[in-house]
């Protein structure tokens, strides 16, 4: 994912490519790859197991993720995940901080802080979400 980021943004046309390998048996996981960024995906223990004819299975299934999504090539769906990734480290970091933001909101302590005038905003920040 990194080295994909990476080549997207520091070395656009350039002709360098990714390839995609590990665990590959059907279209969505070739797709799955290819939204990662990768310009091919390779295959080698699928095939192995299950024979040549898992290169026909994985086209098909890719043809078909493509129509469902409505992509006429797989550059218009490349790399279109990796917005939407990003490291354990990052999401640790914002969990603390979700966490944290929720310690720091104040409530009424107890009844007697109850406004009438202020019903509303009292009731808002007794909301856990």
């Amino acid at each position: 994912m990194a080295i994909s980021r990476m080549i997207a943004k520091d070395f656009p046309n350039k002709g360098i490519s990714v390839s995609g390998i590990g665990g590959v048996e059907t279209g969505g996981d070739a797709a799955e790859f290819i939204l990662l960024g990768s310009d091919t995906v390779q295959v080698c223990t699928g095939v192995m197991i299950h024979g040549y004819p898992l290169v026909r299975n994985l086209c098909g299934g890719l043809q078909r993720f493509m129509a469902k999504h409505g992509f006429k090539s797989v550059a218009e769906f490349k790399g279109a995940s990796l917005p939407y990734f990003t490291t354990h480290t990052d999401l640790v970091a914002r969990q603390r901080a979700a966490v944290a933001a929720k310690k720091a909101k104040v409530g009424l302590a107890n009844d007697s802080e109850w406004s009438g005038e202020k019903f509303v905003e009292n009731a808002e920040a007794m909301v856990a979400n």
